[in-house]
């Protein structure tokens, strides 16, 4: 099929596609809160069931914590094994009374349908298992097709993560499509070529065993909220690069093709400036934006607390003072490595008459790129040149998908990753929606490309 029919289609299905979708946004699948394990139950149960309905073998993969939906339509042994991923679980809607319409009651406003979900990552779920359903119905899906949907990717895949290795056999693929992503600021289809992994941890430095009158202490008691200021400042160098040793092992500079690739969609340092208030400042000086967040590794500060915050004055020396860590790391970069390199790094720099603890300390997964020369990558592009969005975009993306990246690993697949998400969706905050126009595209998109494997 064309993109002409599959709009045809499209046109003529809306209605019953956007009342399908709606019913999957009712579900308030909250993984972060264990008062909602019953809806994320319910919902994996209804996601097995529409799957049977429109052409797949589905069932639900139980782990020790939230389900995941898996399943499976074979097609001919001459084409490559599809994997695709994505998540039923959404994030919490704090503040509540921000929202103008309920969260979990789907509401169409104009051309956009406003719920938690709606693009994060149940639309982007649902255009795909909408353009599947279509393929399947014109016997025009000729591809093994496995589908895993989990529950608590907003909430560290635990479940997933200690499964991968057992269901091994079962998620065996050449490609893995994943639709959890966005466009570049243009709104140009974009793939993104590569994502950083994660690491994180919470440091705490303890000084006296209680808060202290700073009157008469001061100049006696090491401080320890001035001792985080000191340990936080010293991860940095003035150049502002990061100044923890081997914190840049492994990382790998951009290709040729890389930098032309990225050239082509240039960062808009007013468009980011009007997006979010301030300058591209951060980081390290004379590296461009795109290289700066796309293929270098980061530590960011998340939070500081020490002492007194309230109104007025409280005259003291605080007995304590906590910050949380985390890093962003490019691919080949060995992610229990930098954890290591920074803990020691805190413990050297530890100030005088202080005792530093490190805890909640973990690894997200590593980071992956894809070459642009890759068939699987020019294909997509075919595919979204189809679309005529504008020309294609090729995005380093800073931000990590933890699962991806191991999931790649155990399946034997090459990640692709494209979505159709836009800034003013504002996933993971009130409000959040999806454009019918988004989904459309998405569909077309996901129809095209797996009719061309």
């Amino acid at each position: 099929m064309n993109k002409t029919e599959l709009e045809s289609i499209f046109a003529r299905e809306q209605k019953r596609i956007v009342k399908e979708w709606q019913t999957f946004l009712k579900f308030p699948s909250i993984s972060a809160d264990p008062l909602y394990n019953r809806n994320c139950q319910d919902c994996a149960e209804w996601l097995v069931e529409h799957l049977q309905t429109i052409g797949f073998e589905s069932e639900l993969l139980e782990t020790t914590t939230k389900p995941v939906v898996f399943a499976e339509r074979k097609g001919s042994p001459d084409k490559p094994t599809v994997l695709f991923y994505g998540h039923y679980d959404v994030q919490p809607i704090d503040p509540e009374n921000a929202w103008k319409t309920p969260p979990f009651a789907p509401t169409l406003r104009g051309n956009r349908l406003y719920a938690r979900g709606a693009q994060d990552n149940k639309g982007q779920v649902f255009y795909t298992l909408k353009a599947l359903e279509t393929l399947i119905q014109r016997d025009a899906l000729d591809s093994t097709v496995k589908i895993i949907i989990e529950g608590e990717e907003e909430y560290g895949s635990a479940g997933l993560h200690e499964c991968m290795e057992t269901w091994k056999e079962r998620l065996q693929a050449d490609i893995l499509m994943v639709h959890d992503t966005a466009t570049v600021r243009t709104g140009n289809p974009t793939i993104v070529m590569g994502l950083r992994g994660i690491a994180h941890l919470t440091v705490e430095i303890e000084g006296p065993d209680h808060d202290l009158h700073s009157g008469i202490h001061g100049g006696l008691a090491p401080n320890p909220a001035q001792g985080i200021a000191e340990l936080l400042n010293g991860l940095f160098n003035d150049d502002g690069s990061i100044a923890v040793k081997g914190i840049y092992d492994g990382v790998l500079a951009p290709t040729a093709a890389e930098l032309e690739r990225a050239a082509a969609t240039p960062f808009d340092a007013d468009q980011y400036k009007q997006q979010v208030g301030t300058t591209a400042e951060g980081g390290q000086d004379g590296v461009n934006p795109t290289e700066r967040v796309g293929f270098l590794p980061s530590l960011d500060i998340n939070g500081v607390h020490s002492g007194y915050g309230g109104a007025g004055m409280k005259t003291v020396i605080p007995s304590r003072a906590i910050a949380k860590l985390s890093a962003r790391l490019v691919p080949n970069q060995d992610p229990q490595a930098i954890l290591e390199a920074i803990t020691t790094h805190l413990y050297q720099h530890t100030p005088k008459g202080m005792l530093l603890t490190i805890s909640d300390q973990g690894i997200g997964g590593p980071g992956f790129r894809l070459a642009p020369e890759s068939p699987l990558v020019q294909k997509a592009q075919s595919a979204l040149e189809t679309l005529d969005s504008g020309p294609v975009a090729f995005l380093w993306e800073g931000a990590s998908i933890p699962i991806v990246t191991g999931l790649s690993q155990v399946s034997g697949a090459e990640p692709l990753l494209v979505g159709f998400g836009h800034e003013e969706d504002h996933i993971h905050a009130p409000n959040e929606s999806f454009s019918i126009e988004q989904f459309r595209s998405g569909f077309l998109y996901a129809a095209l490309m797996l009719q061309s494997l």
